[in-house]
């Protein structure tokens, strides 16, 4: 069971010369990856993360499976949108309380200020170590689960889960098109996807 990657994002923005909401902050734990690999799986999580926020909707938690891996995305009320993968085995409710504390703990550390930067990583300086601690301290989701406990209003909020990342796409939108035009991604990492998507295991890197 392995949380693989979070970032948080400004709810509602848009990142310059990007298709999505603009980054605060991303933690990944990537070391049962090859050393070689670890660059196209961090940028294409990085890109799928992206792209599902940018359809968050306010008061809602979102599941997306792609072969054997989820996507959680949860819309905070303090502005932000959080998003974490992790592997199908990772009980989804400690998932949900990961990104409901890594939200919280953001927003301590800030003083509820966001950063008025339209910049990628512009919280990083502030709130990486943090965030890459928390990562660290979920993986094992039974002493994860003793650390905090999900707010109420998280439970309250509508669940909608997805089968695939590209039902979770607006209406007429394709993952092909959205990877060849995405600026996140290095030439590498699209051929990677290509590649991949050929033998049916598209996120078979995570």
């Amino acid at each position: 069971m392995r949380l693989l990657f979070s970032a948080l994002y400004k709810t509602g923005s848009v990142a310059p010369g990007k298709d999505g909401p603009v980054l605060l902050s991303a933690a990944n734990e990537l070391s049962s990856f090859g050393y070689f690999q670890r660059g196209s799986v961090r940028e294409m999580m990085a890109f799928f993360a992206r792209t599902i926020a940018k359809n968050a909707t306010p008061g809602q938690r979102t599941s997306v499976k792609e072969q054997g891996y989820l996507c959680h995305m949860y819309v905070s009320p303090m502005g932000m949108t959080a998003v974490c993968f992790a592997d199908s085995e990772y009980p989804a409710r400690v998932a949900f309380g990961y990104l409901s504390k890594l939200c919280e703990d953001f927003a301590q550390a800030t003083n509820g200020q966001l950063s008025s930067s339209s910049e990628d990583n512009c919280m990083d300086a502030t709130f990486q170590a943090a965030h890459l601690k928390l990562l660290t301290q979920f993986q094992d989701p039974a002493q994860a689960d003793q650390l905090t406990q999900i707010m109420a209003e998280l439970e309250q909020t509508k669940l909608v889960l997805h089968e695939t990342i590209e039902a979770a796409l607006e209406r007429g939108q394709k993952i092909d098109d959205l990877v060849a035009k995405s600026n996140d991604l290095s030439g590498s990492s699209k051929a990677f996807f290509k590649t991949a998507k050929k033998q049916n295991q598209c996120c078979s890197y995570m």
